[in-house]
C-alpha cells in the first residue's frame, strides 16, 4: 500500500513539471505582432477635429528576403510593409532612400524590459514604458506592451500599445512639434481575426 501511495505521489509531482515546460515553450513562440497569412485587424481612428475613419491591416502573403521568410502587411490594402518576428522582436525592412536596398530594422523589441531605449534605422527613439499596461478598446481589454516613440525625422511623438499574440491595440499620435502636449489622433482596435 505504501509503495502505491509513494508511486502516486511521485506521479502527481511530475505532472505539474511537464505542464510548466509546455507553457514555457508556448510563451517562447508568442509574437508581439502575429505575422501569419490571413491575419486581419480592423481599427477606428478619431482625429482631434472629430473626423473618424476605419482602417484595416492584413497579412496577405509571405516572401523571401536574404533567404529569410518575411511577411507582407497591408494598411488599407494600398500601403505594404515587409515585416517579420524574431526572438528579439518585430522587424521591418527599411529603405533609406529611392533606389537603395532595404535593410532590416528592429522597431519593437519583444521581450523587452521597462525603461529600455533604442534607436531605429529611421532615427526614431523608442522607450519601453510598460510591459503589462491594461488597455481597453472596442475589441476588449488587453494587457499590453507600451512603447513611446519620438520620430525625429517627422518631428512628432506617439504611444503604441501591443498585446503579445494579438498585435496592435492602440495608437496615440501627438501634434507635430508639441511633444506630448496635444493629441492629434487616437486609433483603437475594433475587431481582429487570427489564423
Amino acid at each position: 500500500m505504501k509503495k502505491l501511495l509513494y508511486g502516486l505521489l511521485i506521479l502527481l509531482l511530475m505532472i505539474p513539471t511537464g505542464c510548466r515546460k509546455e507553457e514555457d515553450t508556448t510563451l517562447l513562440n508568442v509574437q508581439i505582432f502575429p505575422t501569419r497569412v490571413g491575419n486581419h485587424w480592423q481599427f477606428l481612428s478619431a482625429r482631434s477635429d472629430s473626423v473618424k475613419t476605419y482602417h484595416v491591416n492584413d497579412v496577405i502573403k509571405d516572401t523571401l528576403y536574404d533567404a529569410q521568410q518575411w511577411f507582407v502587411l497591408t494598411y488599407d490594402t494600398n500601403v505594404r510593409t515587409i515585416c517579420r518576428n524574431t526572438s528579439l522582436g518585430w522587424w521591418f525592412l527599411y529603405q533609406t532612400g529611392p533606389g537603395l536596398s532595404a535593410a532590416p530594422s528592429l522597431y519593437y523589441r519583444y521581450p523587452a524590459t521597462v525603461g529600455e531605449q533604442y534607436l531605429t534605422s529611421d532615427s526614431s527613439l523608442v522607450t519601453v514604458v510598460s510591459i503589462h499596461e491594461i488597455i481597453t478598446v472596442a475589441a476588449g481589454t488587453f494587457s499590453c506592451y507600451h512603447y513611446h516613440m519620438v520620430h525625429y525625422r517627422e518631428n512628432y511623438e506617439c504611444e503604441e500599445y501591443f498585446c503579445p499574440a494579438i498585435g496592435f491595440i492602440k495608437h496615440i499620435v501627438y501634434e507635430p512639434g508639441s511633444g506630448i502636449a496635444r493629441v492629434a489622433e487616437v486609433t483603437g482596435l475594433v475587431s481582429y481575426h487570427l489564423e
